[in-house]
């Protein structure tokens, strides 16, 4: 029966793609961790160029495999394993760098965790708020988008397993996912891409830090690449949309979600 509806949903995603391609429209499939700035793109590329650009949150890396298999025009991905599979025939290109935070409830008094803090944290070494300056309230890690918490897990240590995690009683976008969990609990410690928080949780600075031009990547090296994956032979509307993104005017829209553009 599984596989009957995995057929099925994958028959229906290739139609859907025909029919948006035919009709001349520019279809990108991405992370969630990736949307919100392809949307961004989309809407400034439609206004100068009249090409309609059609997008769609997928689960983790299925962007690239949706564009390789010709399903849609671009994949967008943010989570870097997925380039160690990067499929034959396909080209990437990084149109920007999109660093992860820390986000807390407003209430918590803390606003700067030390590197070393953030480490035993995610070890399981530090349990309290009050450990690093804080209340006394039980620290609860909301680890929901696997493009965040990679690199956290790589550039830190990994994470401890008898960690307190904090999850949503059923699955749904990680990334507003991270945001409402986080504003709903006190104790929670959520990581989050630059841009994406919610306007009631608080960014918290890493050693008196955040990412900007000043102290990326030298200082603040949480991040990962936002990676736009095309066919060889792209169509001159496709190739047009990347152009757009590295341009000028796509990367002040890079700048504006707090993403670190990749044009000097």
């Amino acid at each position: 029966m599984k596989k009957i509806v995995f057929g099925a949903t994958l028959f229906v995603s290739i139609v859907c793609a025909q029919v948006a391609m035919a009709a001349g429209a520019i279809t990108i499939a991405g992370d969630p961790c990736t949307v919100p700035l392809a949307k961004k793109l989309g809407e400034a590329f439609t206004k100068k160029t009249g090409k309609n650009v059609e997008i769609d949150g997928a689960a983790c890396a299925s962007g690239i495999y949706k564009a390789s298999q010709g399903m849609v025009d671009i994949g967008v991905s943010t989570h870097e394993v997925s380039l160690a599979y990067l499929p034959a025939g396909t080209v990437n290109t990084v149109i920007a760098r999109a660093p992860t935070v820390v986000v807390v409830h407003k209430s918590n008094p803390v606003t700067d965790l030390k590197l070393q803090q953030l480490k035993d944290i995610l070890s399981g070494k530090i349990k309290n708020w009050k450990e690093v300056g804080g209340s006394d309230v039980e620290i609860q890690n909301v680890l929901l988008q696997p493009c965040t918490t990679t690199i956290f897990a790589k550039r830190s240590a990994p994470f401890g397993k008898d960690i307190k995690r904090l999850a949503p009683e059923k699955p749904g976008n990680p990334v507003e996912g991270t945001n409402k969990l986080v504003e709903g609990n006190e104790g929670a410690m959520g990581l989050q891409i630059y841009g994406y928080e919610g306007a009631n949780v608080k960014v918290l600075t890493i050693d008196g830090l955040l990412p900007e031009a000043k102290t990326f990547p030298s200082k603040y090296d949480f991040y990962q690449d936002y990676n736009v994956v095309t066919r060889d032979g792209a169509n001159s509307d496709i190739k047009a949309f990347v152009d757009f993104a590295l341009s000028t005017e796509g990367q002040e829209i890079v700048i504006s979600l707090k993403h670190i553009g990749v044009r000097k």
